[in-house]
């Protein structure tokens, strides 16, 4: 029977030297062909590998680029950010800086304001000299005139220094600030309360006359001929006259009876009180508010009178005084600022 081919064998001998044994192999013969078959099977398999790796080498190599890439363009970003805002920063600080200087010009001000309210209260002592703060602008560029110098841009070290520097003068100026705010509203508090005082004092003449026919005090009475005292001061005038309200108060009566004639009396609180008699007609009416200087009525000579004349009384907590010590002001003085 003849042999099948793949069956068939070979013998392979391996002479190693002239004097060794030579060594035989014995095989197949279709491993020749199974061979060449090996090893390019592993030639495909080597460049497969090979190629798998670059591959992967490859897609490696773009996934750390890529976000290199992606790394140092946020670094970029940020960068950008930081130097904006260190550009903000200092352009803030010279704002800052203006900001401090109108700052203090305010405080000279308020200073000058302090010692003229001492002035006008009598609570302090008058301003040196008539000193007078210069104008400023806060040092804005727009006003300072020509400028020049080096445009390097500061440093750190030197915008943390100007920081620091800005914030302790507006920490001791905002200090000085409220103990003097806190001063002028004592003074302001003293002022008004003195205005009111001003304004409620009887210190205006009630005509335009300053003739007085007859003053405060024991007289002869010029019905009676008899000593008599006079509570008050007699003013001479035209018939029809303006009468005046010789401060601010109300009025708590506005009448008529046969001895005062014509009348009207204003209470001014703090126990003062004035009237004027004899008026020809009255202006006003009892309950109603008046202003000093206002006009209340017309002189004239009803009552118990002898001619055309006001008489004008002051009561201090219900005590006739003489009026003579308030007539201080005129009428047009006293509406003056």
């Amino acid at each position: 029977m003849k042999q099948r081919w793949w069956r068939k064998k070979l013998t392979l001998m391996l002479i190693a030297g002239a004097n060794r044994r030579i060594v035989r192999l014995k095989l197949p013969e279709i491993s020749l062909l199974a061979m060449p078959t090996a090893a390019l099977a592993i030639a495909a398999g080597t460049s497969l590998a090979f190629v798998m790796l670059h591959d992967r080498y490859e897609a490696d190599r773009t996934a750390m680029q890529t976000k290199f890439d992606g790394t140092e363009q946020q670094l970029q970003v940020t960068i950008a950010d930081k130097d904006a805002e260190l550009s903000l920063l200092q352009t803030s600080l010279i704002e800052l800086t203006r900001q401090s200087e109108q700052f203090k010009a305010k405080v000279n001000e308020i200073k000058q304001l302090k010692q003229v309210l001492a002035v006008m209260t009598d609570v302090g002592g008058t301003p040196s000299g008539g000193a007078t703060v210069p104008a400023t602008d806060g040092g804005s560029p727009s006003s300072a005139g020509p400028m020049g110098g080096s445009g390097e841009p500061p440093s750190a070290a030197e915008v943390a220094r100007t920081i620091a520097e800005t914030r302790q003068s507006l920490s001791s100026m905002l200090e000085e600030m409220n103990g003097l705010m806190t001063s002028l509203n004592e003074s302001e508090a003293k002022l008004s309360e003195a205005e009111h005082v001003r304004s409620i004092t009887p210190t205006l003449w009630p005509t335009p006359s300053h003739l007085v026919t007859s003053g405060f005090g024991i007289r002869v009475d010029p019905f009676t001929e008899k000593p008599a005292m006079h509570t008050g001061i007699d003013f001479a005038g035209a018939p029809n006259d303006p009468v005046y309200a010789a401060a601010e108060g109300k009025v708590t009566k506005a009448s008529f009876d046969g001895e005062h004639g014509n009348y009207i009396v204003i209470g001014h609180g703090r126990g003062l009180e004035t009237e004027y008699l004899h008026m020809n007609r009255l202006l006003v009416k009892s309950g109603q508010t008046v202003k000093k200087g206002q006009q209340i009525g017309l002189m004239g000579s009803t009552g118990r009178s002898t001619g055309t004349h006001l008489h004008y009384e002051v009561h201090k907590n219900g005590v006739p005084i003489d009026p003579r010590p308030y007539l201080i002001t005129n009428r047009k003085e006293d509406e003056k600022p």
